[in-house]
């Protein structure tokens, strides 16, 4: 089905203002260093954000233009008003309104930093950046929600729903990707200002992600000082993924493919049964039968089963062959393989041969960091470098992630840190992809070796053999189980009905089946 695409002519933009710009274009009239500017604020595409559409779009704080007309935000418009004053104040700009002018100058330098046109006239989108741009300052400067006399308690309510909203929604806010305001206009803003303060905006970037990352990083580190940024998120990113003479190797990948497996948790073929369950359902049913002779055989598979069980296999496991990125944290502890936190962010996951220990950088989580972990995938996928580090590290993750148990285990190695639940740790991580394909040279590598190592333990090496010489037969016994099914169903109709309850023993909850 073909999408209605609104051209720029629906829009307020008539013909002769599409002629009048195209005319200075060509005549060269235009900013001549717009070229210079990088895209670096874009919308996260709906097949990625359609799973949880709040953790990419503001809910109650609009930064930018993308959201900045959205009625259910504009109740926050007043009060950012007051900050943006408030901020204006504190960084002594002489003249608000020569600020409003000096950003209307720079309008195609900003236009040029997001994706897509923008509908906004030149006094609308100096205005829109101005004010935001005061309140992001005032937000970075204070590292906190700001607080004035002359605002009602009404601040901390949702005005649709009546409940309390803490200070945190605005941090999520303020971290997605779509509110993202670019660097240089915060930097023109300092450079109006006629404060005494020194504090540099990197300064001011520096000690607002210590506060926000979910990764614990060495911030003090100065080689840290000269990373290239465009904006908050992007700052924030730069330092979680950088490593000195980087030699990491990055794979390209398919756009469509990346945004599809990233938007669907279970895409690697978990809508398909597999016939450990097929199987399992099919032996309990015959569990139930209490024909003499059947009895002899029921007795020698569960003595089978329970052998399965002594060797720390589950049941019916070897019948399972769909493949995983890496085992789960529970499964490779209990392969004697060990967990340690690094200093560092996610280039510096390795996995350490000799002493059979991944290790992992130290993960702080709270109530803001999946919105924050969700949104610098996002813009790693956007951005197209060809690095897919983060991404693979939140793949990783998700992987080795499944149960409040395996959080246990992390937290107790010191890789997790975190007030929250451990069940709700585990919810975080299992909305993340578990992808197979490669993308990143660095953390494929440790995954590689941790496999490898774990393939080796006794433990899977029996389970191998179990697949190979059993599994085949393990087939056919489950169509020739399937046929006996279909068999003892239509016998237990005829039991029904003419009542033979003396042959059967099915129990109240095989009436549900």
């Amino acid at each position: 089905m073909a999408f209605d695409r609104k051209t720029i002519l629906d829009f307020d933009f008539t013909q002769q203002k599409w002629v009048e710009r195209l005319t200075k274009t060509l005549s060269g009239s235009l900013e001549n260093d717009i070229d210079d500017i990088p895209v670096c604020v874009f919308r996260v595409p709906i097949s990625l954000c359609s799973c949880k559409p709040e953790a990419y779009t503001p809910q109650l704080v609009a930064l930018g233009p993308y959201h900045h007309l959205i009625s259910d935000l504009y109740d926050m418009e007043r009060y950012k008003i007051v900050w943006a004053k408030e901020a204006s104040q504190q960084l002594n700009l002489v003249d608000f309104n020569e600020l409003i002018d000096h950003l209307k100058t720079l309008d195609s330098k900003i236009k040029s930093s997001y994706r897509g046109r923008l509908n906004l006239n030149k006094d609308t989108l100096a205005l829109i950046m101005t004010i935001d741009g005061l309140f992001l300052l005032h937000l970075l400067k204070h590292k906190e929600i700001p607080h004035c006399s002359s605002l009602s308690s009404s601040l901390l309510l949702n005005s649709s729903s009546g409940k309390h909203l803490p200070s945190d929604a605005i941090l999520r806010d303020v971290l997605m990707l779509e509110n993202q305001i670019p660097r240089f206009v915060l930097k023109e803003i300092l450079t109006k200002s006629k404060s005494r303060d020194p504090t540099s905006l990197e300064t001011l970037y520096r000690d607002f992600c210590k506060m926000i990352s979910p990764i614990k990083l060495n911030w003090s580190r100065s080689d840290l000082e000269v990373l290239e940024h465009h904006h908050l998120l992007d700052f924030l990113y730069q330092h979680i993924t950088y490593k000195k003479h980087d030699d990491r190797t990055n794979y390209f990948f398919k756009e469509k493919d990346s945004l599809k497996s990233f938007m669907n948790p279970d895409i690697e073929g978990a809508s398909q049964p597999t016939n450990s369950s097929v199987f399992s359902k099919v032996w309990s049913m015959l569990s139930l039968i209490n024909i003499g002779v059947f009895k002899i055989f029921k007795k020698f598979v569960d003595l089978f089963l329970n052998v399965f069980g002594y060797l720390g296999l589950s049941t019916f496991a070897f019948l399972n062959d769909k493949k995983v990125l890496i085992p789960s944290v529970s499964e490779l502890w209990n392969a004697r393989m060990r967990f340690s936190p690094i200093t560092g962010g996610t280039s510096f996951v390795k996995f350490d041969e000799r002493t059979h220990t991944l290790h992992l950088p130290v993960i702080t989580l709270n109530s803001t960091s999946e919105v924050v972990i969700r949104n610098l995938v996002a813009y790693e996928i956007g951005e197209k470098s060809g690095s897919l580090n983060f991404r693979r590290f939140s793949e990783l993750m998700g992987a080795i992630v499944d149960t409040a148990e395996d959080v246990a285990v992390l937290k107790k190695a010191k890789v997790i840190e975190s007030d929250l639940s451990n069940a709700e740790v585990a919810e975080i991580f299992n909305g993340f992809t578990r992808t197979m394909e490669s993308k990143d040279g660095t953390i494929d590598t440790a995954i590689k070796k941790a496999n490898a190592y774990y393939d080796n333990t006794r433990k899977v090496r029996i389970k191998r053999l179990l697949k190979k010489y059993i599994y085949s037969s393990w087939k056919i016994l489950t169509v020739l189980a399937s046929i006996l099914l279909l068999l003892l169903m239509g016998l237990q109709t005829f039991c029904d009905i003419y009542r033979c309850p003396n042959m059967f023993a099915f129990s109240k909850a095989n009436d549900n089946i």
